[in-house]
């Protein structure tokens, strides 16, 4: 396809074809992804003519030869007479938007009809019989490794619809449990184990850390989309303080919109400061000259100026501009690296260097994420050799949401007989059909003799106090308590 890229780079030059985008720079003709090739000129009729000489001339050079039955054609909303310039190209005429590689490709910012495809997926996943006989930790299982990971692959792609990713975690949760009462909130699952969740991740702060990477792709620079969407929106301008316009896109606007929590997880790295913007970039400690010292007595003072005003032989010389003399303490902290090719962003979200200084999503994540309180006794359900039916049957117990009888009454489910199934003396709860019935009592009293702890009270925080209080016996012991603990359970 080098051939044909040539082609288009000379008719380009000969002015008979126009960029779709003419004052962008690059000027971008053309996209090639394995076998499949998007064209993007001006319509005129010579340049569609032009356009059906090229792929000639590719076929009687290489062979290849356009599919016209899978080619379509699509005009913008201005364009007139759009048959008549379809069948220059003898390739059917569509509209927008389309679906390619599973992404809606659209014009204008994706609406949630657009991500239809996405939620037939989902009920496609949840509804089919291979799911029908799955259990609840198996469920669990699916969401994480499969629903989620294709929800990740759209948002990687596009900014999803708020009201698209609320119809995905509503299908999610109610194929979790199977589309009856929901013992546990859909927000407390998706926390990390640590925080009293089972590990799964909200899409909405997935989406919101997909718009992070776009903001680390643009300031990094070195892609075709980081150049083309700076020459179109930056312009000669500054990233940092442009503002957004109406005429920006949706994609841009948001990456503008994180540019605070972006700002402090990087750092600038020199190499001689040319490519450092002294005044607005943000390279004194995650923050721009500008935001330290405000603006400058006189404009001309910071126009075109960058860090090698104040570097000579690899070394900071805050001394040398008036309005740094006085940040010698601020500015000694900045890196200078003599051995890179160019100043250069790092992507350093926790102030401790990541060794490459690449971005790295897990991080950006854990930058953006909601935290909640630690749950102390995770541990107790999380713990490696028990079964996942067995893991969340403790995890239900340490919330209290077991479907007991008597939480069944209480929401209006009728249940025959409220009495204990196991000693059908007392009213079934939690409270006494894991503490006050002779069985439990049996049990407990058993796993007390075999550990050698007073395995017993009123609820399961004490007994998880009062092994957690004899850890000291060592690893071995605790561990076979967890277990026994859990099985018990």
């Amino acid at each position: 396809m080098e051939y044909f890229t040539c082609l288009m780079d000379l008719a380009v030059h000969r002015g008979r074809l126009v960029p779709l985008f003419r004052r962008m720079d690059p000027p971008v003709t053309h996209l090639i992804y394995a076998d499949d090739l998007l064209v993007f000129i001006q319509p005129s009729t010579e340049g569609l003519q032009t356009l059906a000489g090229i792929m000639e001339d590719l076929k009687s050079f290489s062979g290849l030869q356009m599919n016209r039955d899978k080619s379509r054609v699509y005009f913008s909303s201005r364009c007139s007479q759009k048959e008549e310039r379809a069948d220059v190209l003898g390739i059917a005429r569509s509209d927008l938007p389309v679906r390619y590689l599973g992404v809606p490709l659209t014009v204008n910012y994706a609406r949630d009809q657009d991500c239809h495809g996405l939620v037939e997926y989902v009920q496609r996943r949840v509804e089919g019989w291979q799911a029908a006989g799955l259990s609840f930790g198996g469920r669990i299982e699916l969401i994480r490794s499969v629903i989620s990971v294709v929800a990740h692959f759209w948002l990687q792609s596009i900014l999803l619809p708020v009201a698209t990713i609320r119809r995905v975690d509503r299908l999610c949760a109610d194929f979790l449990w199977r589309g009856g009462m929901h013992a546990v909130s859909w927000e407390q699952l998706c926390r990390p184990r640590k925080e009293g969740g089972v590990g799964l991740r909200p899409l909405l702060e997935i989406r919101e850390a997909s718009a992070l990477k776009l903001s680390w792709r643009f300031i990094s620079g070195g892609s075709l989309w980081a150049d083309w969407m700076h020459s179109r929106y930056v312009k000669q301008g500054n990233f940092w303080t442009c503002t957004p316009d109406n005429n920006h896109s949706v994609t841009f606007k948001t990456v503008l919109r994180h540019r605070g929590v972006f700002k402090s997880a990087i750092r600038r790295v020199m190499k001689d400061g040319s490519g450092t913007d002294l005044w607005r970039d943000p390279w004194i400690d995650r923050r721009s000259l500008l935001d330290i010292r405000g603006s400058p007595t006189h404009q001309e003072d910071r126009r075109g100026l960058t860090c090698s005003r104040i570097i000579r032989d690899g070394e900071w010389r805050p001394e040398s501009y008036r309005y740094t003399e006085e940040l010698g303490g601020f500015i000694m902290s900045a890196i200078i690296d003599p051995a890179l090719p160019a100043d250069r962003w790092i992507w350093e979200p926790t102030g401790a260097s990541t060794g490459t200084g690449e971005f790295q999503f897990r991080s950006c994540y854990n930058l953006i994420r909601r935290t909640f309180p630690l749950c102390s006794d995770y541990e107790f359900v999380w713990c490696k050799g028990l079964a996942r039916k067995t893991q969340l049957c403790v995890y239900k117990l340490l919330l209290g949401r077991l479907l007991t009888r008597d939480r069944l009454s209480s929401f209006g489910v009728p249940v025959p007989d409220p009495k204990c199934v196991l000693c059908c003396l007392e009213p079934e709860s939690i409270k006494h059909i894991f503490f006050e019935c002779n069985l439990a009592w049996q049990i407990w009293s058993e796993q007390s003799r075999v550990l050698g702890v007073c395995a017993s009270g009123k609820c399961i925080g004490d007994i998880i106090s009062v092994i957690r209080d004899s850890r000291g016996r060592g690893q071995d012991w605790f561990r076979t308590a967890r277990v026994r603990l859990a099985a018990s359970v």
